[in-house]
């Protein structure tokens, strides 16, 4: 056998081995996403204006006095023009005078937390993802294969050729490579970030990186306005758009030690964050971190000041599910599951009829 045909054998036979594992990935990639557009396309009535430093210093101590479980503040933008409230799992809309305007918890969707956690481990617990991850990583590397066995025989291209005719397997094997062509780099890009968002420990080293010195302007002790007002001026000309606070740790119980310490004042840590300009792909990225307690702005850190690996590693979970990206790019993952759930489908069908099916008229 030549590299070819190896190659080919890896393709169809990968392939077929990870199709069922794909299949869910992908159909519940679908709703998912469906999901997550139907929430950002709705406005809620709301028509965008902007907040004032006064403002915003307000909404955080109302909101976080208000809603002590929330861990981020969102203020209003272009693309959601109402303020929230959000934790993992749940949001709460405001509108500019705080009022409730909806309160969202994903789970509370019909079947949503069962297609979650489909899509994250099959419903099997722990040693699911860890399937998934595998399946992810040889979804990539049967991508790339089906790539470059494209590139061999690529004068063969022919647009016509997308959507199959009929049920024949030479019209859905054609249909397959022309729809695999055309998601060939975002699909290799989710399947691979599927890989390491359950493997993160190799790539979140890259996050971590030590705060240049440098002097910041002062600001006083549990006053918003005053905070918010220094991390402005740190970058003036970009758009402060969310504060958030460290989550706690739900069912962990403080030791005696910090149990002892309970009555001493706790520093709390707020990270603010910012947007260097309103077509950034990657919103939320430029982070200052401050000491709400005494007011000492700790680190600032904008993300093009990351080493490129650091910028990559940023990427990781946004790139797979559309975090903090454009409702553009989530209608363009929904898409690429939708059409990969058809091509796989499609290349099922084909493997099953070419390589069973004549198995079974020889025994015949």
């Amino acid at each position: 056998m030549n590299m070819v045909s190896i190659l080919k054998w890896l393709h169809n036979w990968i392939g077929f081995v990870i199709s069922i594992t794909m299949l869910i990935v992908l159909t519940t990639g679908v709703y998912l996403g469906s999901v997550d557009l139907l929430k950002r396309t709705d406005s809620l009535g709301q028509t965008f204006v902007p907040q004032t430093i006064e403002q915003k210093a307000e909404t955080v101590a109302k909101v976080f006095e208000r809603y002590p479980e929330m861990s981020t503040v969102r203020f209003p933008t272009e693309h959601t023009p109402y303020i929230q409230a959000t934790t993992r799992g749940k949001a709460i809309a405001l509108d500019s005078e705080l009022n409730e305007l909806a309160n969202r918890a994903s789970f509370d969707l019909p079947f949503y937390e069962t297609v979650f956690w489909l899509h994250r481990n099959f419903l099997i617990d722990n040693g699911g993802k860890y399937i998934n991850a595998w399946a992810s990583l040889a979804g990539a590397i049967v991508t790339l294969i089906g790539i470059y066995l494209w590139w061999r025989v690529r004068n063969g291209f022919r647009l016509k050729q997308t959507l199959p005719k009929n049920t024949r397997s030479s019209s859905l094997l054609k249909s397959h490579i022309q729809l695999g062509l055309f998601i060939s780099i975002p699909l290799f890009i989710l399947c691979l970030s599927g890989f390491l968002i359950t493997y993160n420990s190799l790539w979140t080293g890259a996050l971590n990186q030590k705060p240049v010195t440098q002097s910041f302007p002062l600001s006083q002790g549990n006053d918003w306005l005053s905070q918010l007002t220094s991390a402005q001026q740190v970058w003036p000309d970009a758009e402060l758009v969310s504060v958030s606070k460290p989550r706690s740790k739900p069912g962990k119980k403080p030791s005696p030690d910090m149990q002892g310490d309970a009555i001493k004042p706790q520093a709390q840590m707020f990270s603010i964050q910012f947007d260097e300009h309103p077509g950034v792909w990657l919103r939320e990225a430029d982070r200052i971190s401050i000491n709400h307690t005494t007011g000492v702005i700790e680190s600032a850190l904008k993300h093009s000041d990351r080493p490129l690996s650091g910028r990559i590693a940023s990427f990781v979970r946004p790139l797979h599910d559309g975090l903090n990206m454009p409702a553009s790019y989530v209608a363009l993952i929904t898409l690429v599951s939708l059409i990969g759930t058809g091509i796989l489908s499609f290349s099922l069908v084909t493997f099953c009829r070419r390589t069973f099916g004549r198995k079974a008229k020889k025994a015949a």
